[in-house]
């Protein structure tokens, strides 16, 4: 397939980010599973770097937005994991 727009490269571009989102959900889900804390120590990393870019001033609002829902999203593998084991 080639690319042979700007409007296709974005796409490709979020097409490999979701992937990657994907690839570290399923990552910090293995480490809820196998970590004698459940994952409570990922979790709170997690919940850290969500309020690091909350208050990030070098950080515009969508920028924000889409790096806070992508970490939320990864909260919800973990609680997904750990409600499951």
């Amino acid at each position: 397939m080639a690319v042979t727009s700007r409007k296709d490269e974005i796409e490709v571009i979020a097409g490999q980010l979701v992937a990657q989102s994907i690839m570290t959900q399923i990552v910090m889900g293995h480490l809820a599973m196998v970590s004698e804390d459940r994952g409570a120590g990922i979790r709170h990393a997690v919940e850290t770097g969500i309020s690091t870019m909350q208050m990030n001033p070098n950080m515009t609002t969508l920028e924000k937005f889409g790096a806070v829902k992508t970490l939320e999203d990864a909260l919800d593998m973990i609680d997904q994991i750990r409600s499951a084991s």
